[in-house]
This record gives C-alpha cells, sequence and structure tokens, in this order.
C-alpha cells in the first residue's frame, strides 16, 4: 500500500480477450487530471451530502457498537436464563462480539475493495438484524455465542466501510473531525448502552435488550402490530435513497467511456482471481509492513484494557456498592463522558497540528496524527490505577467512576490517532489497513478480558488493575517510538508495497 510519499499505485488493467476490444487502464484514469475535477469525485460532492453520508454511517456505527455490551447488566439473569455459572465464560460473552471483529476483516475489507461499499453495508445491515433477533429469542448458549459473533461480523462491516469512506470523501487535512465522529460509536457505544440496558432488564427481561434494539435501529413508523418489518423498510429506503458508492477504483471502472457487457463478462471471470488478490492484501500488510502490527497491538493493548471496563463495570458495581441492574448501568457514564470529551478535542487538535506540521514541513505527513497517542499511553495507566485502588479502598461510588473517564480519555486518544493515520498513510486501501489492524486488535479485545474475572479474586481490584497499569505502561516509549521513527520506517524501501488491484 502506497503512502502520500511513495510511487502511485499499481494497478492492474483489465484484460484483453478474442473480439473484445481493450480497455483504458485505470492507472492511467487514475492518474488524469480530469477526475480531480469530476462531478462523480466523491471528494467533489456537496458539503450537506458528504456530511449527511458521514452522519448516517457515524449513527449506524454507534448503535451497533452499543449491542457490544448493552446486555452487560443483564449477565446474572442471562447465565440464569441459559444455565451456565462460570464468570469468565461470561465475560466471553460480552467479548465473544469482538471476535467478528477479528473475522469479519478477511471477508469484508477484499470485497469493500472489489466491490465497493455500498454491497457490504448492505450485506452487513441484514446480518445484523438477523443476529439481533436470533440473540433475543436463544434458549441455548450455544446459539447465543454463535449469533453474537456473527453480530460482532456485521458490526465490523459498518466501522471499516465507515472510515474507509471518509477517507473516499474528505481530503486529509480535514479528516480529523469526520474520523473523529465515526470513532465514536465504537468507542463510546458500549459505555452508553449499559445504561438503556439495565433499565429495559429491570422493567422487562434481558430478551427485549435485543430485540428493542431491532426496534430502534431504524425510523419509528407504523402501527404497533408491524413495528419491525416497517421500521427495517424504513430504514433500508434511507439507506438507499442517502448512499452512494465511494470507492475510487469502483467508479473509475464505471466511468471507462468504452466498457461493454462483453468486458463486464471478462470482468466477472477475473473477479476469483482479484478476490484472492484482495483478500491477501491485508497478509501482506501485516508482514511487509511492520507499522501495521506495531500500531496493531498497541491499539489491542489499550481497547482490551478498555473491553474490561465493558465486560466487568456493571457487576463489580453490583457486588462493591450493591448497584440494582438499573443503577449499575449508570456506572457506566464515567466511561461516556471520558468518551465525549475526547470527541470534543482530539478531532480538531488533530487536524490543526496537521496543518501546523505541514506549513512547517511542506508536506503532509501521517505520522503527525500520532502526538495523541502518547497523551492517551500516559493517560491510561493513570486511569487505571485510580480506578483500581478506589475500588479496594471502597471509597464513595464516584471515585472510581471518575477513574474510568480517565481510562476512557486515554483509550480514545490511543485508539482514534492510530485510525487516523492508517487512513492517512494507506487512502486508497483504507479499509484493507484497518482490516489487518482489526484483525490483531480485535485478539486483544478478545480475550484480555478473559484474565480480568480471575486476576479479581486472586489478588483484588487494587493489585488486578496495578497489573494492567504496569502493561499499559509499556505502552508510553512505543508511543514516542512510532511517533519519532514512524516516518522512516513506512518509507523505507524494503517496506513499501507494490499492491495490485
Amino acid at each position: 500500500m502506497a503512502s502520500m510519499q511513495t510511487k502511485d499505485i499499481s494497478v492492474a488493467p483489465v484484460a484483453e480477450i478474442d473480439n473484445v476490444a481493450p480497455q483504458p487502464d485505470v492507472k492511467e484514469t487514475l492518474n488524469d487530471e480530469s477526475w480531480s475535477e469530476s462531478p462523480q469525485n466523491p471528494k467533489k460532492w456537496s458539503p450537506a451530502r458528504k456530511w449527511a453520508i458521514i452522519c448516517f454511517l457515524a449513527v449506524l456505527n454507534l448503535i451497533t457498537a452499543m449491542c457490544s455490551s448493552e446486555f452487560e447488566p443483564a449477565l446474572p439473569a442471562i447465565m440464569s436464563d441459559l444455565n451456565f455459572r462460570n464468570g469468565s465464560l461470561a465475560s466471553f460473552s460480552v467479548s465473544i462480539y469482538t471476535m467478528g471483529y477479528f473475522i469479519g476483516p478477511f471477508i469484508i475489507a477484499p470485497c469493500s475493495e472489489l466491490y465497493g461499499r455500498l454491497p457490504v453495508l448492505y450485506a452487513g445491515f441484514v446480518l445484523f438484524m438477523a443476529s439481533l433477533a436470533a440473540c433475543g429469542a436463544s434458549n441455548t448458549l450455544a446459539i447465543f455465542m454463535i449469533f453474537r459473533a456473527l453480530m460482532g461480523i456485521a458490526g465490523i462491516a459498518f466501522m471499516l466501510v465507515g472510515s474507509a469512506t471518509v477517507a473516499d470523501l474528505i481530503p486529509t487535512e480535514k479528516r480529523g473531525l469526520a474520523l473523529s465522529m465515526m470513532s465514536f460509536g465504537p468507542v463510546a457505544g458500549p459505555t452508553l448502552s449499559p445504561i438503556i440496558g439495565g433499565f429495559v432488564v429491570e422493567k422487562t427481561s434481558w430478551r427485549w435488550v435485543f430485540w428493542t434494539t431491532l426496534i430502534a435501529v431504524s425510523i419509528f413508523m407504523g402501527k404497533e402490530a408491524s413495528l419491525t418489518s416497517n421500521k427495517l423498510g424504513a430504514f433500508l429506503a434511507l439507506a438507499v435513497f442517502l448512499m452512494r458508492e465511494t470507492y475510487k477504483l469502483v467508479l473509475l471502472v464505471r466511468k471507462q467511456p468504452h466498457r461493454t457487457d462483453s468486458t463486464f463478462e471478462v470482468h466477472q471471470r477475473k473477479e476469483k482471481k482479484a478476490i484472492v488478490a484482495n483478500w491477501t492484501r491485508m497478509f501482506q500488510m501485516i508482514y511487509r509492513c511492520p507499522m501495521i502490527p506495531l500500531l496493531a497491538l498497541f491499539s489491542a493493548v489499550s481497547t482490551g484494557i478498555a473491553a474490561i471496563c465493558f465486560a466487568t463495570v456493571g457487576t463489580v458495581f453490583q457486588d462493591e456498592y450493591s448497584f440494582t441492574t438499573g443503577q449499575s448501568g449508570l456506572a457506566y457514564l464515567g466511561l461516556t463522558v471520558g468518551f465525549v470529551f475526547s470527541q470534543c478535542t482530539l478531532g480538531r487538535f488533530s487536524d490543526r497540528y496537521v496543518l501546523k506540521m505541514e506549513a512547517r514541513h511542506g508536506l503532509k505527513r501521517p505520522e503527525d496524527r500520532l502526538p495523541p497517542s502518547i497523551i492517551g499511553a500516559c493517560l491510561l495507566p493513570v486511569g487505571l490505577l485510580w480506578y483500581g485502588w478506589s475500588l479496594e479502598s471502597h471509597t464513595q461510588w464516584i471515585v472510581p467512576i471518575i477513574g474510568s473517564s480517565v481510562i476512557a480519555i486515554g483509550v480514545l486518544y490511543s485508539y482514534l490517532a492510530v485510525q487516523t493515520y492508517l487512513v492517512d498513510a494507506h487512502t486508497t486501501h483504507a479499509a484493507s489497513a484497518l482490516g489487518a489492524c482489526t484483525i490483531i486488535r480485535s485478539l486483544g479485545q478478545t480475550l484480555i478480558p478473559l484474565a480480568a474475572n480471575p486476576l479479581y479474586r486472586r489478588i483484588g481490584y487494587g493489585w488486578g488493575n496495578s497489573v494492567f497499569a504496569l502493561i499499559a505502561m509499556a505502552l508510553v516509549p512505543v508511543a514516542v517510538i512510532i511517533w519519532l521513527f514512524g516516518g522512516r520506517i513506512r518509507t523505507n524501501k524494503r517496506f513499501v508495497l507494490d499492491l495490485q488491484e
């Protein structure tokens, strides 16, 4: 994947066959100056249209992310209803959602760069709705877990497509705010949803946590008897009306003036080879581009620690402070406040810093997106120590909640800086870059929370969070090294990929 300072991306032209006129090389079209001024270029669409698409995808990301932990306050009821007692298994029922984040990019990233953003978006929406209904109706733990993982696959589709769409629509120097909006849902959604889920469970049952989300995911219309079907239709209608294909290479193929039905059939027959090429691109990035696995490990630790909070905050406050199910959802407000604060400050700061560095150095550098990750890496251990020892000392309940807000700021500053860097450094293949990072990061989000409950039981909340804080401290020098030397690593000839479409 070429960066902004490396050579142009090499794109394979459509092949010739007997009786078929040769097609224009997409690379030539890609470098054609007329494309930069073409009304088909998504970057030339009206601001209202571009921001409407971004807001739509941001809301969709928020709703899907809320499902990752919405039922956490209801875990005792789910454990009783589905007949399991293991605490680690209960935490896994929350974090298995991120296993979908591990599996999904293998399919989603190559498909979005071969067929475009829209087909992936629509397929993900259908899978997400079906998984919600199945989780709410499940009567065994196995069915519940399977559809939780499938729900995660659908959720990562919206995340990858959303961030890649920002790269399609917004110039580099203005992406900070848009990516901040797009990342708000995946990060803040898991803290908002338990507040709703806790009270839903208190008033009804844990199954309605999923069914109310199934209903709330769409615009209200129709009578109660036909509520779900009408909502689904309304949401799909809004998506069809608002969304347009934004992926540059797909639009360029459509723009070719001599395209015929026969050449389209040729293209269809060559799609198998193209799928393999797109699918292997993520693996090339992982083992050929050191920055991607390094940033992915950095994100895996920070978001894995955040996943511990998502998986345990509700039950911790029920056990330690005798919160009711509904009140335990309110314990997530500390995380929510931290995420909202980060969203309000990070995007604008990032864009202004990039413009300042561009004026100083005369070029845009993706590494100028990384300084907030250093701030986040420093705040994360502080928040963990604050949160853990205030629980251990059984201080007034607001104290650990404030500590959790510091954790949230540290996590989002680390997470969003990495996301923005990957989009800026690998704009054309942003979905593949984000997918490669997500594969590694999702393992941390899934597996790290499994250690939390056994560790807390053995050494308590204070020392348990001190262990996690010690691990988080190792991120500080990593963040500094990536910022200082990332540009040299990224532009080193040994690590520059000549990716073929």
